[in-house]
């Protein structure tokens, strides 16, 4: 112990593995559509640095971080070459076929799809499109799967650097947008076999359902919120209950819990069910496009699982880090995605938090009522889960959204549990619907979900269920090293923690104040002009007077 208290915090190589392929992959991103020889730069920088750790024996331990950082920077550099070379062609206007490749959505007198395989002038692009096509939907004569002409004009996403917008592109293999006033069948077609089960789940769901019952049941089995009425989608996110609607760490565990119930009441070899698990929460991550979260929950759930039963220590700090690097590895511009960041910063908090809001809690159910221990138990772990988890997706919420939610804890505590039971019943339904081809046992959902639907209608119809809060990048950095300061993984005591605070915290104001004025300077030079001899007139001025004084 008395060693411990001598370090500042546990050396955990994979958390700092990750922090440096995180930097690299910032710094790339910061140098969007700069030339080549001006980005190698940091590449021959860091490379020198390299070089220099592994020819001393005490920094050559240290010489990965710099290799992690040169991986995160070539990563996100490559990313942002390829899509620009696919995506060259810009604009063009004129006949283009391709095959729809999901649900056709009618809405304002529009038809909306995606489609693949996009040919034009003989030639087939990269990236798949979004098509926007002027057309009420009374004559639409096709599905997906079919290949269709479209007449009209395809333009290539726009892109920006730090852009959430193009992460999404990355992630769906989507890099355009046509926006056609014609549309003809050529010939049927038929999806891929693995393709149409989401498709046939979505198709299931709508036809017996009522567009915001199928838009819910979708999201909450397949994450897809496109479905969604954006007003019943503003409503979720007041009652704290969005998180739901992306499959993640609450979706798999409780999956990957109720299939280790059935393999254990198969007798089935623990070792044995682990891959099986394993199989079928990957199969689901499939279904679910691979989204962050999803995979961010499966390889921790794996990794946390497979030391359990080889009996390793398991350290979720390095396995949360772990999959961070596996998914910035295959996918750098998830870094930008906030399904991405409000994922691995809830569990984050939860991490950091979780042990000592739960201490706390239990602490309070003992003065409060000792004999109702086991009630108190699930209400403070219930309080303790959501608080450090909304506590770590806080900051992104505020910068992403402009807003918080305040009621989350009510939401987590009555709604949830809840909604976690129709979300088994579902999946369990719709397996039964795509083994046996008959939806109509779908319809009771429409029911169940009355409850959940009245009161995330009545939590949005409340002004005070969300209050409006911005936050700045040096905002999201400092939230977080305060946090971290805070936390049981840093050895310092309390007057230590709040000196360190406060010292991030001041640092923050003066980055945001310099970074507002070097902004406010290039917008309008000659109004910050006036304003800085203002400031130092000010300044001589109460110089004089404190003098005088």
């Amino acid at each position: 112990m008395s060693e411990q208290k001598k370090r500042l915090f546990n050396y955990r190589p994979m958390c700092f593995a990750a922090l440096a392929l995180i930097l690299g992959i910032i710094v790339g991103e910061s140098m969007f559509g700069a030339g080549v020889l001006f980005r190698l730069i940091p590449i021959l920088l860091a490379l020198a640095a390299f070089i220099a750790l592994l020819v001393f024996k005490k920094t050559r331990k240290f010489a990965y971080l710099l290799l992690g950082f040169m991986i995160g920077f070539l990563g996100i550099c490559g990313s942002n070459d390829v899509y620009a070379k696919n995506t060259r062609i810009g604009e063009y206007e004129g006949n283009i076929t391709a095959k729809v490749s999901g649900e056709i959505i009618i809405e304002d007198e529009k038809t909306y799809f995606f489609v693949e395989d996009i040919y034009v002038d003989d030639q087939l692009l990269k990236y798949d499109a979004y098509v926007i096509l002027n057309d009420d939907g009374e004559d639409i004569d096709y599905n997906a799967g079919d290949i269709v002409l479209l007449v009209g004009k395809l333009k290539a996403n726009e892109r920006k650097s730090f852009d959430s917008f193009h992460a999404y592109d990355v992630a769906k293999k989507e890099g355009f947008v046509i926006y056609a006033y014609y549309c003809e069948k050529l010939s049927e077609g038929r999806l891929h076999p693995l393709e149409r089960i989401p498709y046939q789940i979505k198709k299931s769901l709508y036809s017996v359902l009522d567009s915001d019952s199928a838009g819910i049941c979708t999201a909450l089995v397949l994450g897809d919120k496109e479905g969604l009425d954006e007003n019943l989608y503003d409503d979720i996110s007041s009652s704290g209950l969005a998180h739901v609607l992306a499959v993640s760490g609450l979706h798999i565990t409780t999956l990957s819990t109720a299939l280790f119930f059935i393999l254990r009441k198969c007798k089935v070899n623990s070792k044995v069910a682990l891959i099986i698990v394993f199989l079928i929460t990957l199969f689901y991550c499939f279904l679910c496009d691979f989204t962050a979260s999803s995979l961010r929950a499966l390889i921790m759930m794996t990794i946390l699982n497979f030391a359990t039963a080889f009996g390793k220590k398991r350290d979720t700090l390095s396995s949360i880090s772990f999959a961070a690097i596996l998914i910035l590895l295959f996918r750098p511009t998830a870094l930008f995605e906030s399904g991405f960041l409000m994922s691995f910063s809830a569990v984050l908090g939860i991490v950091l938090f979780y042990g000592k809001f739960h201490e706390t809690g239990m602490k309070l159910v003992s003065r409060i009522s000792p004999k109702h221990n086991r009630v108190g138990r699930f209400v403070s772990d219930g309080v303790s889960l959501s608080l450090s988890a909304n506590l770590g997706t806080y900051p992104f919420v505020a910068y992403f959204f402009g807003k918080i939610p305040v009621l989350f804890m009510l939401s987590n505590l009555i709604i949830l549990p809840y909604l976690m039971f129709i979300y088994v019943f579902l999946l369990i339904n719709v397996i039964f619907t795509l083994i046996f081809g008959w939806g109509g046992n779908l319809i009771m959902f429409r029911y169940l979900l009355y409850p959940f639907r009245a009161y995330v209608l009545a939590i949005g119809n409340l002004s005070f269920a969300t209050v409006p809060v911005g936050i700045s990048v040096v905002g999201i950095i400092a939230f977080f090293i305060v946090m971290i300061l805070l936390s049981r993984f840093i050895f310092l005591n309390w007057k230590q923690r709040a000196i360190a605070g406060a010292v991030v915290i001041t640092i923050a104001l003066v980055l945001s104040a310099i970074i507002g004025f070097v902004s406010a300077a290039r917008s309008d030079p000659y109004e910050t002009e006036e304003r800085l001899i203002s400031f130092f007139n000010n300044v001589r001025i109460k110089g004089r007077i404190a003098l005088r004084l």
